[in-house]
């Protein structure tokens, strides 16, 4: 398969936090001279590598230099080329392979002032030019980046590609990315898809994926395959990243979904009238926590969660939101809508604890919500446990797709998650 990466992996030399500074009066901190730290070796460093000083806690009036010791009297001489890419990388291409040997044999000294280093990496040139790349073939993925270390995103960017594989691009293709871990201490840790431009296309927030490694799976719309033709590169925060790979959409190849039967129990009716703007429609919001604290007990991974509405009117919204981790921080569920209900089935053992414990909030616009059912795969255990929440709601039917159906309606329904037949 031919190569479209311009680049061999990147190769972290030292991670840290040093404040740089020139001026002590000013600032505090001092210059960073590499050979200073034996374990930081750029040795095999040759010309048109990259070097990449990651920086953060950037300052106004910030100064950024990159310098090495130069000849026979090892003069620090400072390097020309450097670019500062969005305060958060010093970039060196590599101008020679004499300063190139200076580097690796005398090291390479960070100065300016207000700012700190945090890492510093070598962005190798591959040893052979790359080839055209061959087309995409539907239904072929296709490794775009590899680094079994991993690279840290942090708003750095990584496997950038040109219009060449761009132009290449169309709806339903996917550009996927392989997470190893997050940083705990990242408020917001996220993947984002940039176009040629760096500008953002599309991003994943990961806070609450849990479980690692874990695939970022981007399925281009037909918007934004047209804003990645001239080329796209991957960026991010607070996320280690090992692999991207892109997928060429072919017809038939779409992950069917998985035929499971489900015991669906009802745990909740009533009739709340719902809505988040008091002066379009006259509502408020269902917290199922204030309702009854224990009402989505036992909720766990892939179970399904109805929520039933009647008098919608025109231009209805339907939202649904839990409230994640110890701060009860209220997040939105992406949901599914369906002829009278809408439905989140459940992502995570770690969602369905934060269901379980802290409730659902049905949210939205202009309808009301009538009744709450939990739908259960019938091969899961301990369905008499989850019965007990309908004790006394065995008047309400469902047939089996679903629908709230009446005393007169003859055919098999659902009551307390069992299938009765009803003449």
């Amino acid at each position: 398969m031919a190569s479209i990466a311009l680049w061999a992996a990147e190769t972290t030399l030292w991670t840290g936090d040093k404040a740089i500074s020139w001026n002590g009066d000013e600032y505090a901190g001092e210059q960073f001279d590499t050979s200073s730290d034996p374990t930081i070796d750029f040795s095999g460093l040759k010309a048109e590598d990259t070097i990449r000083v990651y920086i953060g806690d950037v300052e106004e009036g910030a100064q950024f230099v990159l310098s090495y010791k130069a000849g026979d009297n090892w003069a620090w001489t400072d390097l020309e080329g450097v670019a500062v890419l969005g305060d958060t990388v010093m970039e060196y291409p590599v101008a020679s392979d004499e300063i190139a040997e200076f580097i690796a044999g005398r090291g390479l000294i960070i100065k300016g002032i207000k700012f700190h280093a945090k890492r510093i990496a070598v962005a190798a040139k591959a040893d052979e030019q790359p080839e055209d790349p061959q087309p995409l073939e539907p239904g072929e993925t296709r490794v775009l980046w590899e680094n079994a270390e991993g690279v840290v995103l942090s708003w750095n960017e990584i496997c950038e590609q040109d219009a060449e594989l761009g132009a290449q691009l169309a709806a339903k293709d996917q550009i996927i990315i392989t997470v190893i871990a997050k940083n705990p201490e990242t408020e917001w840790p996220k993947v984002i898809l940039r176009d040629a431009s760096s500008e953002e296309v599309t991003n994943e927030l990961l806070n609450e994926v849990g479980s690692f490694p874990y695939e970022v799976v981007f399925t281009l719309t037909a918007e934004q395959a047209f804003a990645l033709q001239n080329g796209f590169r991957i960026s991010g925060d607070g996320v280690n990243v090992t692999k991207v790979s892109v997928y060429k959409y072919k017809a038939g190849d779409e992950p069917q979904p998985e035929e499971k039967e489900y015991v669906d129990t009802i745990v909740w009716t009533g009739d709340v009238a719902i809505s988040w703007n008091q002066e379009v429609y006259a509502g408020s919001e269902l917290d199922t926590y204030n309702v009854q604290q224990d009402m989505l007990a036992g909720v766990a991974k892939d179970d399904s969660i109805k929520i039933y509405y009647e008098d919608a009117i025109e231009g209805a919204q339907f939202a649904l939101t839990y409230k994640a981790g110890e701060e009860w921080n209220w997040t939105d569920l992406v949901t599914s809508q369906h002829n009278g209900f809408f439905a989140y089935r459940v992502a995570s053992d770690e969602i369905a604890q934060d269901i379980a414990d802290h409730g659902l909030v049905v949210r939205g616009q202009g309808y009301h919500a009538t009744t709450i059912v939990i739908g259960k795969p019938k091969s899961m255990t301990a369905i008499d446990q989850v019965n007990a929440h309908s004790s006394v709601l065995s008047t309400i039917r469902f047939n089996l797709m679903g629908q709230r159906v009446g005393e007169n309606y003859k055919g098999v329904v659902i009551i307390n998650g069992k299938k009765y037949i009803q003449q």
